[in-house]
């Protein structure tokens, strides 16, 4: 149905994408109180069920099968007919090639009359030929957009996995952070109590409680909402896709490759270009199909025919004979069915300019995405380390008396907007790895594998 080369090439990546992994975990493990669903498992059941994917399987069954009628106009075309005729008056039964004493021309009201035909065509103008090449290319195509699917499938549910494990995280430093202003409160209370803070320090850390507790009720309901979102693709239970059972994964910051590099890699496996490519061979043979039909029809034919009365009397004949076709006028028909299709063609080889410029403005953002968000995360990593030594020694200070509550809070919020940020920068270099992996073509379960890591 499709080249060798491209076919082993889509059939490599679909068996990376699915059968090279579990299958998943079952709807009943996954609701085991004590089961851990990785990434790796997520996107298996991900791809196993996933009505995208069906969806693009579809499509690649039918281009399959368009395929096939196609090659069938090579093939002679063998037919049966068969008729039972009843006239109001006698007609000639049988065929009459000759008026003599000896031939006399039998009548009946009732004729029966069959016979076998064998056509076949001989040339169109290489119409068919066209037809054939267009619908294989529709084929790539379709094979190419299947692939297409599945990444972007990993994309999505990796995406919303990690959205799950990220925004889980922001919430755990937030409680950390209301751990720490409840604390406070404590200290201010008690001394207020002994008369030693003034009303301003209990008013301030309220302050302090109540944006907090803010922040933390639209955290909750961000995991809440990432929770169900990350249920819904992968077929399961929320309570299944708990941040708490999602095992969490780091990035092995592999080396990135040079630029140049990584344009070819795009130009030679990135499926949406491939996809792209595909399409517009297809329309450029549908163009040279529609404008075979200005060509004259060549078909040979022959059958073997049966005429009956119902007494029995039968004659069999035979006949053989080539046959030219050509329309002299169609109403503008075939001039609109060229043109239709030259606007098709040059529509498709601009969407493949298009895809191609689209495609290196994404290979181009991914890269420095992925540089931006990896050194974001060790600045801000080294930020996170320092702020909470300031905050220690704040917190110390204030407990001795030689601080303030100002300092100490503002080095508290700090902390916590350090360690939010941290969480946001390392994903995101994972999410722009992911996207410049998918750009270059090199999306799949095994560069997942070698690329991510499942931390305890």
């Amino acid at each position: 149905m499709m080249p060798r080369r491209s076919a082993l090439r889509v059939g490599a990546l679909l068996l990376a994408c699915s059968g090279a992994v579990p299958s998943g975990v079952s709807a009943q493990q996954a609701d085991a109180p004590d089961s851990v669903l990785t990434l790796i498992e997520a996107l298996a059941r991900a791809i196993g069920s996933h009505p995208s994917l069906r969806v693009a399987e579809a499509d690649y069954d039918a281009a399959g099968a368009d395929l096939t009628r196609a090659r069938a106009d090579w093939l002679p075309q063998l037919s049966l007919r068969a008729s039972l005729t009843q006239h109001q008056e006698p007609m000639i039964a049988y065929p009459l090639h000759e008026l003599s004493a000896e031939v006399l021309p039998i009548f009946d009201r009732t004729l029966i009359q069959g016979g076998v035909d064998l056509g076949w065509k001989l040339f169109d103008g290489g119409g068919r030929t066209a037809r054939i090449r267009s619908s294989r290319a529709r084929t790539e195509q379709a094979a190419a957009s299947r692939v297409a699917a599945t990444t972007q499938l990993i994309i999505d549910v990796t995406r919303g996995y990690l959205g799950v494990l990220s925004t889980a995280e922001v919430l755990a430093a937030l409680d950390e952070h209301l751990v720490a202003l409840d604390a406070e409160r404590t200290r201010v209370r008690q001394l207020l109590e002994q008369g030693q803070a003034a009303e301003v320090e209990r008013l301030r850390v309220q302050a302090a409680l109540a944006q907090a507790d803010a922040e933390r009720i639209t955290t909750a309901a961000t995991l809440d909402a990432a929770e169900r979102s990350l249920a819904r693709m992968l077929g399961l239970a929320p309570s299944a896709v708990r941040a708490s059972r999602l095992a969490p994964v780091r990035l092995a910051t592999p080396p990135l490759p040079a630029r140049t590099t990584l344009v070819e890699r795009l130009d030679s496996a990135n499926a949406t270009v491939i996809e792209a490519r595909h399409a517009a061979e297809s329309a450029e043979w549908a163009r040279r199909a529609a404008s075979a039909t200005w060509w004259p029809r060549l078909e040979g034919f022959g059958g073997y025919g049966l005429w009956a009365i119902p007494d029995g009397n039968v004659q069999l004949e035979w006949q053989v004979g080539v046959r030219v076709s050509y329309p002299l006028f169609t109403g503008g028909d075939r001039s609109g069915a060229v043109a239709g299709a030259t606007a098709q063609a040059v529509r498709a080889r601009e969407r493949l300019a298009l895809v191609e410029l689209t495609t290196r403005e994404r290979l181009d953002y991914a890269l420095t995405a992925s540089r931006e968000q990896r050194a974001r995360a060790e600045a801000v990593a080294a930020a996170v380390r320092h702020l909470t030594e300031v905050t220690r020694i704040e917190r110390l200070a204030l407990e001795t008396g030689t601080g303030t509550q100002t300092d100490f809070l503002r080095a508290e919020a700090d902390l916590h907007r350090a360690r939010a940020a941290l969480v946001q920068a390392e994903y995101g270099e994972l999410l722009a790895q992911l996207e410049l992996a998918n750009t270059t073509g090199d999306l799949s379960m095994d560069w997942l594998s070698r690329t991510l890591e499942t931390t305890p």
